[in-house]
């Protein structure tokens, strides 16, 4: 039962009742033995409710309110933004500094950085940055509705592609 009341997202946690205690006060006061293990089960998931684990658990819900035909049409359109997002750090507008490009005399230090000025190419990777974690959360939030059983799978490939895209970032940053 305690287990429902901590995954139920209806159920106040803080609230108090005529005695002035929480649902843990009285769990705690209790004398019988098992409700340790209800007490552990309490304390285990604290305040695991917080705003950004919300905002999770609501854009899974809304997703789930969808047909399977939308999600499946949201899941194409979401990869190949997520695609071009990911395709835009490896060649970013204006591409890049080429060794041709160097004096002969002294080799130039920007060779294989992105052409674009600092201002620019800093606007460009923090919009593009930015794009690419939404569309990550979201992306995730879809899988979570319709492929559930393979969470697993994916999450390291998904971690994978995160790295490999701040590596090349960092690599033909400014």
């Amino acid at each position: 039962m305690i287990k429902l009341l901590v995954k139920c997202k209806e159920v106040d946690r803080k609230k108090i009742n005529k005695l002035g205690f929480t649902a843990m006060d009285v769990l705690q006061r209790e004398t019988l033995a098992n409700n340790r293990t209800s007490v552990k089960i309490l304390k285990s998931n604290p305040h695991r409710f917080s705003k950004f684990s919300n905002f999770d658990e609501i854009l899974t819900d809304y997703f789930r309110e969808m047909k399977p035909e939308t999600i499946n049409a949201l899941l194409v359109v979401f990869s190949l933004v997520l695609s071009m997002t990911y395709q835009a750090i490896l060649s970013p507008p204006g591409g890049f500094a080429e060794d041709g490009a160097a004096s002969s005399n002294y080799k130039d230090s920007r060779e294989g950085k992105s052409v674009m000025s600092s201002t620019n190419f800093f606007l460009f990777y923090i919009s593009n940055g930015v794009a690419f974690f939404i569309l990550f959360v979201i992306m995730m939030s879809l899988f979570d509705v319709v492929a559930r059983n393979i969470m697993f799978c994916l999450w390291p490939l998904y971690l994978l592609m995160c790295i490999s895209y701040g590596l090349a970032s960092s690599t033909i940053g400014i």
